[in-house]
């Protein structure tokens, strides 16, 4: 392993990212407002980064083809839908997961495991649906197992819908220059055009759980099935910077 010792740099190359080291001031904030302090030696960094996100476009199916439990109490789905790829289920974006009933089976319960948009393990549980369509919240990239906990009264598939937001690798980092305030950084150009209209939410520092949202940075493009890329600020203290960051303020990502 490598050891780098870093004395000064106004810009440092790191993965896919821009690290700046920027005094708080420079974006006038003050330490406690902006806080882009982390453990690296006590250098002051953001990361500025740029995300390709594919086209999206509506499946109910993507992941499990229609089926009917029907063999009593908890069992899985088989994942053998039209983007499944021995036996896992691969999102076409990072992004929720939903699941279609012909029947009333908002009595079941449904728990999705599989990986986020880093690839690290995770699980989220969702209620059925009363002979609709339903949405998780949390992003994934790929579905590795699907657990009903019980008979369905309808034909239910898994899949994927166009208009959800497309979840980033990070949380977003707000700033601000003297009193103007810029909570959503972004630059977005999808199919090759710059945009000004897709909604960029930076996330939250909420402790992930089973059920609520997801922490990271979020971008609803205005073209829902064109190719996309964003450029936004994102924080250090969040996903993103390898297995060996960490920081005691980094909240955990939790499965059931």
């Amino acid at each position: 392993m490598s050891k780098h010792t870093i004395s000064h740099a106004d810009n440092i190359l790191m993965g896919d990212g821009n690290a700046l080291n920027l005094d708080d001031d420079e974006f006038g904030m003050s330490s406690e407002s902006g806080d882009l302090a982390n453990t690296l030696r006590g250098l002051r960094m953001c990361v500025l980064v740029t995300e390709p996100i594919q086209g999206g476009g509506t499946d109910n199916q993507m992941h499990c083809a229609n089926q009917q439990p029907a063999a009593g109490g908890e069992q899985d789905l088989l994942i053998n839908g039209n983007d499944a790829v021995d036996g896992v289920g691969i999102q076409r974006f990072c992004g929720r997961v939903s699941i279609t009933s012909s029947g009333v089976d908002n009595g079941r319960l449904f728990t999705i495991f599989g990986r986020d948009a880093n690839g690290r393990p995770q699980a989220e549980e969702i209620t059925g649906p009363n002979a609709t369509t339903v949405e998780g919240l949390k992003g994934f990239t790929k579905i590795d197992r699907v657990i009903v906990d019980d008979d369905t009264a309808g034909t239910v598939s898994v899949g994927q819908l166009e208009t959800g937001p497309r979840h980033l690798r990070r949380k977003g980092q707000p700033w601000g220059i003297g009193a103007i305030t810029r909570s959503n950084v972004h630059l977005a150009i999808e199919g090759n055009t710059l945009v000004t209209t897709g909604t960029f939410q930076n996330g939250t520092s909420t402790t992930q759980t089973a059920t609520n949202a997801d922490q990271r940075a979020k971008y609803t493009p205005v073209a829902l099935t064109d190719d996309i890329e964003v450029t936004y600020l994102a924080d250090l203290r969040k996903e993103g910077m390898g297995e060996n960051y960490t920081d005691s303020r980094q909240a955990t990502f939790s499965a059931i």
